[in-house]
């Protein structure tokens, strides 16, 4: 019982250190690869405190069974984790069907659609994939493919359920980002364009950002009485008349904002180029200034990400979209921070991979 015991203790110390290490962080910024990381480890070190838990309890604190347990972990945690991907892919598609059938079947609003499909298809492949490690297992007969049977599956199961945890850590942090709301202290606030119509109107997306700048910039007039200055970003598209810059300076100025309170950025063609560009008009202005962005709501954590990459430090706050296009927005964002943060995850799976060939040797 006494190893039981300690081993609680010890996770339950790591999740509180993690806990504290991301508290800590997130007060300084939440848009770093580290809140994430954090995150993921807390997860899965909590699963692992749930299985010890479970096994003193079924075994009676039998000590033989809790290397048993520990070296089964892995495993168990996918296989009980692919049910969970089942079924938010099932969900990933019923939400994108609601999206085509309101906004029409273009390639970008079929994302949500082949992400379903993937995550459905995983779980296939992971529970086929499995029972062939069950099968192949008893049939190897030299030392050199027995210990490649066990190495094999931890593996292939150890990174798995590092990618499921940083998965669900990025859908966490991704959350926690839309709900924040800045201090009312801020010098300037950023708008990330996207498209506008072909009259060079707003669109509803862009609307819904440009309006939730207005709206933080009253409140923190009312709420301090300090004057935030208007960045609107966007440059023109193929299919634009006019930039996203100017078509939300013309929407600002016709909603009570001042000349002298818009500084368009219209260069831009992505969220990096949003921040690096309107930076260098911050900058200009004032290089010390306070600097907050709005967006829609899926899109916040991985474009604060992108505005530290570019050395702003600055607070995000999120317009809401309608409940069919959050899931579609947010997968491609998933797949965008993955992609942001490859090396890492390359990086990490060869630790991973390098350890379980360290452990399978016992």
């Amino acid at each position: 019982m006494f190893i039981y015991v300690a081993l609680i203790v010890v996770i339950a110390l790591a999740i509180t250190a993690m806990l504290f290490a991301l508290k800590k962080q997130a007060h300084k910024t939440i848009y770093k690869l580290k809140c994430i990381c954090l995150s993921a480890g807390a997860f899965a070190s909590l699963m692992l405190l749930i299985t010890v838990i479970v096994t003193m309890c079924a075994s009676g604190g039998d000590k033989a069974r809790i290397i048993p347990a520990i070296k089964g972990f892995p495993s168990n945690f996918a296989h009980l984790s692919i049910w969970a991907i089942a079924v938010l892919g099932v969900l990933m598609l019923i939400s994108n069907i609601s999206l085509m059938k309101h906004e029409g079947m273009r390639p970008r609003n079929m994302i949500g659609t082949f992400l379903g499909v993937i995550l459905a298809a995983a779980t296939v492949v992971i529970y086929l994939i499995s029972r062939l490690f069950d099968y192949l297992e008893p049939q190897v007969g030299s030392a050199v493919l027995s210990y490649l049977m066990r190495t094999l599956p931890l593996i292939f199961y150890s990174v798995l359920d590092y990618l499921e945890c940083m998965m669900f850590a990025v859908i966490f942090m991704g959350y926690i980002a839309a709900k924040q709301k800045p201090h009312y202290d801020k010098d300037f606030i950023v708008i990330l364009g996207c498209s506008i119509n072909k009259q060079g109107g707003l669109l509803p997306l862009i609307k819904g950002r440009t309006n939730r700048a207005i709206k933080y910039a009253w409140d923190q007039e009312i709420a301090c009485g300090k004057k935030v200055l208007y960045v609107p970003s966007g440059g023109k598209g193929s299919d634009e008349i006019i930039s996203e810059a100017s078509a939300m300076e013309l929407y600002l100025l016709s909603h009570g904002a001042e000349n002298d309170e818009v500084y368009p950025e219209k260069e831009s063609k992505n969220t990096y180029e949003n921040f690096a560009f309107s930076k260098k008009i911050i900058d200009k202005i004032n290089p010390d200034a306070k600097v907050a962005f709005a967006t829609t709501n899926y899109h916040v954590l991985r474009s604060g990400m992108l505005a530290d990459r570019v050395g702003i430090k600055a607070e995000g706050i999120g317009s809401r979209t309608k409940w069919y296009f959050w899931p579609n927005g947010f997968a491609r964002e998933v797949v965008a921070i993955f992609a942001m943060t490859l090396r890492t995850h390359i990086v990490t799976t060869a630790f991973i991979a390098l350890v379980c060939a360290i452990v399978a040797l016992f």
